[in-house]
């Protein structure tokens, strides 16, 4: 099925977000981004919820976070974050 939800955040403020479906991705995302920890720490962190993946890459203090259903291959949200963060 693909991505279906996407946000980039630095800290706790989100500065884009997009989805292409109806579910409550934006509200799951937002107590992912506060979940994490604070600061600048590198990291790369999937969190699951129902049917959906939420994959997260933090990078120089940018936040990188996209939802896929369980069956999407990881390639694909990967590859999204590498494109984001470059690294």
């Amino acid at each position: 099925m693909g991505i279906l939800y996407a946000m980039v955040a630095r800290g706790h403020m989100v500065l884009s977000e997009f989805s292409s479906t109806t579910t409550n991705a934006s509200v799951i995302a937002r107590q992912i981004l506060d979940k994490l920890p604070p600061g600048n720490v590198d990291s790369n962190s999937s969190y699951s919820q129902d049917r959906y993946i939420f994959h997260v890459k933090r990078t120089d203090g940018l936040t990188a976070l996209c939802m896929a259903d369980d069956a999407s291959e990881s390639e694909l949200t990967d590859g999204l974050l590498w494109l984001w963060t470059g690294d």
